[in-house]
């Protein structure tokens, strides 16, 4: 198997805070058919952070890409410290929403999701971030290397144990 997350990336130890939470709950709702964490552990989670009410939001935007995406999103499992290049991606993305620079965000969503599907991210994303930053977490804006859309092209299938999730 390939090595998914550059060197050169930040691995889950070293984000922040925000960063941690928002990738926890999205890496915990992707894999919302397993056992641990269930829906209401992640609901939990996020009421003790004060960012209940983007739970559904997280969920929005997991459905909008379980629905039109054209090419997979690779996700760890909620408890890997390692950071896919579509992880960071999703980081990128969120923390320009928060920064209400949706054209970045929008671009961003782009790499996996036809237009019409990046629009309808937009909402969730956007009530999302603005759940986290009214709640003080805010999300830095990293920029990280754009992931090799080639080799993800090939990624289509979204089965448990495809190079999709681990």
């Amino acid at each position: 198997m390939h090595q998914s997350t550059s060197a050169k990336s930040l691995d889950l130890p070293a984000l922040c805070a925000a960063e941690r939470l928002f990738i926890w709950g999205f890496r915990a709702k992707a894999r919302s058919g397993t056992a641990v964490p269930t829906a209401a552990d992640i609901q939990q989670v996020y009421d003790h952070f004060r960012v209940g009410d983007a739970v559904p939001s997280l969920e929005s935007i997991i459905e909008i890409f379980a629905c039109t995406a054209h090419t997979a999103i690779e996700v760890h499992c909620p408890t890997c410290p390692r950071m896919s290049e579509s992880e960071h991606g999703m980081l990128h993305a969120i923390a320009a929403a928060q920064q209400e620079r949706l054209d970045v965000a929008r671009e961003q969503f782009e790499n996996w999701l036809p237009p019409v599907g990046a629009d309808w991210a937009l909402a969730p994303v956007r009530g999302l971030a603005t759940i986290f930053r009214m709640a003080g977490l805010i999300l830095p804006d990293r920029r990280v290397q754009s992931f090799d859309l080639g080799r993800t092209m090939a990624m289509k299938s979204w089965l448990v144990g495809s190079p999709t999730l681990h």
